[in-house]
């Protein structure tokens, strides 16, 4: 499977999902696939919430807290979960706030190693 077919079987099974992304630390989308629209620009929104993906895991690392592997952040319209698949690269997935929390978080564990075996 490609990287977007990885990114469109978590959008297509998580109720309330609206765009999964694969991208870089350094914020670089590898691949994307937006599932339903919601009003504004989910694509370039994970872009922006990328840094604070990377400024987490730079803060725990400095205080010695370890890895930070999993991040969510929760606004009005949108709730987002980012993983990391490898020191390099995480993924994320953007979901309505009434979208199923728990299964994202279960497909993002069980496809970050599919798509790291491809990178």
């Amino acid at each position: 499977m490609s990287f977007r077919e990885h990114l469109q079987h978590v959008v297509e099974n998580v109720d309330g999902a609206v765009a999964c992304v694969l991208m870089g630390t350094d914020g670089i989308e590898v691949d994307s696939h937006v599932g339903h629209e919601v009003g504004f620009d989910v694509p370039t929104l994970l872009i922006e919430y990328s840094s604070l993906f990377r400024a987490a895991r730079e803060a725990a690392v400095a205080h010695q807290a370890g890895v930070v592997s999993e991040l969510s952040v929760q606004s009005e319209h949108l709730l987002v979960v980012a993983r990391l698949v490898s020191p390099e690269y995480f993924m994320m997935v953007a979901l309505r706030p009434d979208g199923n929390f728990g299964k994202a978080r279960y497909l993002m564990r069980v496809t970050a190693p599919k798509l790291l075996a491809e990178l």
